[in-house]
């Protein structure tokens, strides 16, 4: 009953206490130092000590005599609780949803930009060409006076005939396609990514291909200590996950709560973890899957292929071009597209004639001032637009080359964190061979950086012969294989099966 009493106990009110106690100002506490300050039994102390420690970032010490210490230098602020904490999870998830909102009406407004321009500028170069044609052939015989009308400059007639024979041209080269080749047009773009994505794609990129990389690591990790007798170094852990030795020890702090783990200390001093819970397992562990530890995956600039993204860039060039062309017409020459020659008069010539012609359309579908809405619509606005689909993808560009090298370090990382735990007499970081590119930084140095960090955290010398020593994680993991050596798995196993709910009754 006294056993009962200690384990059923109000987990709040538990907390509520040892946060007290760590308020009156005292560094560090062993578990019988807050026994003494709060009169609460060991068992409750030792099942919430890691939780706690989790949600405000405690570290963990072990004391010369192998006693854990519990430390909060970063003072007690809670990172799920209180304000601050809802008030950045609520602008998370607003922030999330606002996003995918934002992507969406992105995605269809960059493709009518894109496309939009480029047909509607290939579209104004056809009918200038066909109207300057149309202009010398048939406006000799007419009257001078009457090219100032729509008849003798092309007029609106034209140009509603060129639109509407490109329409039909399309149509009927749509129409008359065999079967078999509708088909194989068809299957074609099932096989690609729909338009729009493709070119969000290009500007923007695909996301976070480690998104799931929270759960990639749990699944190693636990695999790890189910092969491992529910026993883990940090050491090791910093081998499966990659991470620094200071973000290592944040990381297994969360996971002790998260998989009912507690730190624990051998007679001899040295720190280890263990998950109890992880060995009651009824099926068997693959030892290579246990053995192979997940490599993080390198960001790539879009999902379309080289010759998509280049027809990307061209059509944004030939927006860029016409842009320019609109643009700089619209302030030199604005509305003085009509000039007096030694037959009457005509649109402007040569370069000019395209941006006159368009004036001139604009003037008769009724704009009050066609410089002013060609500038704009034809020239700023797609001129803005072309900036930026260069711009953006330029930028992205160079902040994805700087993300995957952070990739590469930490994937890195697991290669020589995994070296330094199979020789760690003797580790030569010159030797290290780094085979792909998900593990090999562009910095040659990067691996003696990281071997600097790794030794000044452990204390590891350096030998005469250039090999590292890391004296204290060749002690640790001796120790740790005394410990595994001493547990039986079958204590923690799955009892046998005494209910089945399958079973006929």
């Amino acid at each position: 009953m006294s056993e009962r009493k200690t384990l059923d106990y109000n987990k709040n009110e538990v907390r509520e206490r040892l946060l007290r106690t760590f308020q009156s100002g005292t560094k560090e506490w062993a578990a019988a130092d807050l026994a003494r300050a709060t009169g609460l039994p060991l068992a409750q102390i030792n099942a919430e000590m890691p939780a706690i420690a989790d949600e405000y970032r405690g570290r963990l010490k072990v004391s010369d005599k192998g006693d854990i210490l519990y430390s909060f230098p970063n003072g007690l602020k809670s990172r799920y609780r209180g304000f601050g904490p809802f008030m950045r999870k609520l602008g998370r998830a607003l922030g999330r949803g606002a996003a995918e909102a934002g992507k969406a009406l992105f995605k269809i407004w960059i493709l009518v930009t894109l496309f939009g321009y480029f047909f509607l500028f290939i579209a104004l170069a056809l009918v200038a060409f066909f109207g300057s044609i149309a202009v010398q052939q048939g406006g000799g015989s007419r009257d001078r006076g009457d090219r100032r009308g729509g008849g003798g400059l092309g007029g609106l007639w034209l140009t509603t005939s060129l639109f509407d024979s490109m329409i039909r041209l399309w149509f009927y080269s749509e129409l008359f396609k065999s079967s078999e080749a509708r088909y194989r047009d068809s299957f074609a773009r099932r096989e690609r990514h729909p338009l729009h994505k493709a070119v969000f794609s290009h500007v923007f990129g695909d996301g976070d291909p480690n998104a799931d990389w929270d759960t990639v690591l749990k699944k190693a990790f636990v695999a790890f200590v189910q092969t491992h007798k529910g026993v883990i170094t940090l050491p090791e852990f910093m081998a499966i996950s990659g991470l620094k030795p200071q973000e290592a020890e944040d990381r297994i702090t969360r996971f002790l709560v998260e998989f009912e783990g507690s730190p624990e200390v051998t007679e001899s001093g040295a720190l280890y973890f263990f998950f109890p819970s992880l060995l009651a397992k009824a099926g068997n562990v693959s030892a290579a899957a246990a053995s192979t530890f997940p490599l993080k995956k390198l960001k790539s600039f879009s999902s379309n292929n080289k010759k998509m993204d280049r027809t990307f860039r061209w059509v944004n060039i030939v927006n860029l071009l016409f842009g320019s062309y609109y643009a700089w017409n619209a302030m030199n020459i604005g509305t003085d597209v009509i000039v007096r020659t030694s037959q009457g008069l005509s649109l402007r010539g040569g370069l000019t004639f395209l941006y006159s012609y368009t004036v001139y359309l604009a003037s008769q579908l009724g704009a009050a001032k066609p410089a002013v809405v060609i500038g704009w619509l034809l020239g700023a606005a797609p001129l803005a637009f072309s900036v930026l689909f260069f711009a953006i993808p330029l930028i992205r560009s160079w902040r994805l080359k700087r993300e995957n090298e952070m990739l590469k370090r930490e994937n890195m990382r697991k290669m020589l964190y995994s070296g330094v735990l199979s020789s760690p007499q003797g580790f030569d970081h010159r030797a290290v061979a780094l085979p792909t590119e998900e593990v090999r930084p562009a910095n040659p140095k990067s691996v003696e950086e990281e071997i600097q960090h790794l030794a000044a955290w452990s204390s590891a010398e350096i030998r005469a012969d250039g090999k590292w020593f890391f004296k204290d994680v060749e002690f640790v993991q001796k120790e740790v294989e005394h410990v595994r050596a001493s547990i039986k798995e079958s204590d923690y196993a799955a009892d046998r099966t005494i209910f089945d709910t399958n079973a006929p009754v």
